[in-house]
C-alpha cells in the first residue's frame, strides 16, 4: 500500500473539541429561543435538513473553536510529507468549509449538503467514491466503527474505553490520541459544587426564627438546600453552553470545561438533566409549595441565562430575586413564617453584591480599554452609576436591620435587642470593604465566592454570633 495514500478526518470530536451541530443549535435558541420549538419539525425533514437550516441562521466565530493541538501538528507534519488530506464530516459542507478554510490543510472538503446526512455508512461510501478503497481515518465516535473497519489505517481520538476496544478489534488501529485523563474532573468542576454556599441561605429563615435545633426543621432545610444545589448546578451549566462563545472571549472563562472544550456539550446536556432530575426527586420530600419556589428558581435562571442577563439594570435586579427567592424556599420548605423585615433586608443586601459582581466586570472591561461589555448591557461609563446604586443598596440593607432592631417584632425572639445593634458596625463593615475591593479592581471573582474565601469573613462572623447569642440569651 502506498504511503501517501489519502488520509480522511472527522471534524466534531476530533479535529474540533466540540460538536458544531449541538453548538450552533445552542446559539441559535440563545438568540432565538422560540426557535426551539421549530427544530423537531426540521428534523422531521432529516438531520441534514436541520442542519442546513441552523446553519442558514446562525454564525459562529470560528477562529474560537478548540481544536485538538496534538492532533492538528500531527496533520500539519503529515501534510508536509505529501500526504492528500481530506475532512470527511457530518456538520454541514458549508459551515465545515468556514471552520477548515483558515488552516490551509485540507484538499478536499466533504459534508451534509442538507439533504443526504454524511454519517455512517453514507460517510464511508462518500469517502470511498472520492478517495478510492484506499484511505487512512481518523475519527472518534461509535458511528466511525464502520468506515474504521473499512480503511487502511485506523487512527482513534478522544475515544472512549468502549469504542477503542471495538476499534481495535479490527485490528487495523495504528495510533491513538487518548482522553485528557482529567476529564471527569472536569466534568464534575461544571456543576460547579462551590457555587452550592449560596444555597445556605435555605437555612437562614431557620436561623433566625431560633428554630433551626428542631429536627423535623433542619431536615426539611437540609433537603431544600441539596435541591437548590443540583438545581443550580444544571443552571450553571445551561449558562455556560449557552455562553460558550462569550466565554472563549473572555480572559479566564475561556478556561471552563465547555469553553475549552474538555467536556462535550453532549455530557454536559445529559448532566444538566440528570441534575435537574436529583432536584425533583429531592423536592418530592418536600411541601408541594417549595417545588413552585423551586420551578420558580428554574424558571428565572433560564430566562437570566437566556437573555435577562444582557438587559441593563434588569440583570442585577433578576441576580437580586434569585438570592432572595432561596430565602422564601427555606421558608417554603420548613413552614416557617414570612418575615418581610428579613426578606426586605436580603433583597437590598444581594442588590448591592449583585451590583458590585457588574462593577467588577466593567472595571476589568476598562482596564482592557473596552467601551461595551461583550453579551451585557453595560458600557464601561456606566461604572461610576453602577457603583453608586450598589453602594446604596448596601446601606439600606443596613437601614431595613436598623428599622427591625427598632420594632416590636425584635421583642418576640430576642431577650436584649438592643444588643443587636452590634449588628450595624459589623454590615456597614462588610458592604463598605467589599465596595472599596471592588472599586480597587480587586474583586476577581463573584461577590459570595470573595467573601467565602476572605478571610476578614469569618472575623466579623465571630463578631456577629457574639453579639447574637448576647442578645438572645440571658447569661
Amino acid at each position: 500500500c502506498s504511503e501517501t495514500a489519502p488520509l480522511v478526518v472527522d471534524l466534531d470530536g476530533t479535529l474540533l473539541r466540540t460538536d458544531l451541530l449541538l453548538e450552533s443549535a445552542l446559539r441559535l435558541i440563545k438568540q432565538t429561543p422560540w426557535l426551539a420549538l421549530v427544530m423537531p419539525l426540521w428534523l422531521l425533514r432529516g438531520r441534514a435538513y436541520l442542519k442546513r437550516r441552523i446553519f442558514q441562521r446562525v454564525q459562529i466565530d470560528v477562529t474560537l473553536l478548540p481544536q485538538h493541538e496534538e492532533l492538528l501538528g500531527w496533520l500539519r507534519d503529515e501534510k508536509a510529507r505529501g500526504r492528500r488530506l481530506v475532512l470527511a464530516t457530518a456538520s454541514d459542507y458549508h459551515q465545515a468549509c468556514s471552520v477548515v478554510e483558515p488552516l490551509g490543510l485540507f484538499d478536499n472538503v466533504l459534508g451534509s449538503d442538507g439533504r443526504r446526512n454524511l454519517k455512517g455508512r453514507n460517510k464511508l461510501e462518500k469517502i470511498v467514491e472520492v478517495c478510492g478503497k484506499d484511505f487512512d481515518y481518523v475519527g472518534n465516535s461509535s458511528s466511525d466503527l464502520e468506515i474504521w473497519r473499512r480503511c487502511r489505517r485506523a487512527i482513534l481520538v478522544n475515544t472512549s474505553r468502549r469504542i477503542e476496544r471495538a476499534a481495535r478489534g479490527t485490528g487495523n488501529v495504528v495510533r491513538v490520541f487518548a482522553p485528557s485523563l482529567t476529564a471527569f474532573r472536569d466534568t464534575l468542576r461544571s456543576m460547579r459544587f462551590y457555587q452550592w454556599v449560596k444555597n445556605l441561605l435555605l437555612f437562614v429563615p431557620a436561623i433566625t426564627s431560633h428554630t433551626i435545633f428542631d429536627l423535623a426543621v433542619a431536615e426539611n432545610a437540609t433537603l431544600a438546600f441539596l435541591s437548590f444545589g443540583f438545581a443550580a448546578s444544571a443552571a450553571y451549566i445551561l449558562n455556560d453552553l449557552l455562553d460558550l462563545e462569550e466565554d472563549r472571549r473572555h480572559t479566564t472563562k475561556k478556561q471552563r470545561s465547555f469553553a475549552s472544550g474538555r467536556t462535550s456539550i453532549g455530557s454536559g446536556i445529559l448532566l444538566a438533566f440528570a441534575s435537574l432530575s436529583a432536584s425533583a426527586a429531592i423536592a418530592g420530600f418536600l411541601p408541594y409549595v417549595f417545588v413552585t419556589a423551586l420551578i420558580g428558581y428554574v424558571v428565572l435562571t433560564s430566562l437570566y441565562s437566556l437573555f435577562l442577563k444582557r438587559l441593563l439594570v434588569v440583570d442585577v435586579l433578576t441576580l437580586a430575586l434569585l438570592y432572595t427567592l432561596r430565602v422564601v424556599a427555606g421558608n417554603l420548605a420548613t413552614g416557617i413564617v414570612f418575615s418581610l423585615w428579613l426578606l426586605s433586608f436580603a433583597f437590598f443586601l444581594f442588590l448591592s453584591l449583585a451590583f458590585s459582581k457588574r462593577a467588577a466586570d466593567l472595571i476589568r472591561h476598562q482596564q482592557d480599554s473596552g467601551a461595551a461589555v461583550p453579551g451585557r448591557g453595560y458600557m464601561t461609563t456606566d461604572l461610576e452609576v453602577v457603583c453608586i446604586a450598589g453602594m446604596c443598596s448596601g446601606y439600606l440593607s443596613s437601614l431595613v436591620l436598623a428599622l427591625y432592631i427598632n420594632s416590636d417584632s425584635v421583642q418576640l425572639l430576642y431577650y436584649r435587642p438592643v444588643f443587636l445593634w452590634g449588628l450595624q458596625p459589623i454590615l456597614l463593615y462588610y458592604i463598605t470593604r467589599l465596595w472599596m475591593i471592588c472599586r480597587r479592581g480587586e474583586l476577581t471573582e463573584d461577590p459570595i465566592q470573595y467573601t467565602v474565601r476572605e478571610p476578614s469573613t469569618y472575623g466579623a462572623a465571630f463578631l456577629a454570633v457574639v453579639v447574637l447569642l448576647a442578645a438572645t440569651f440571658d447569661f
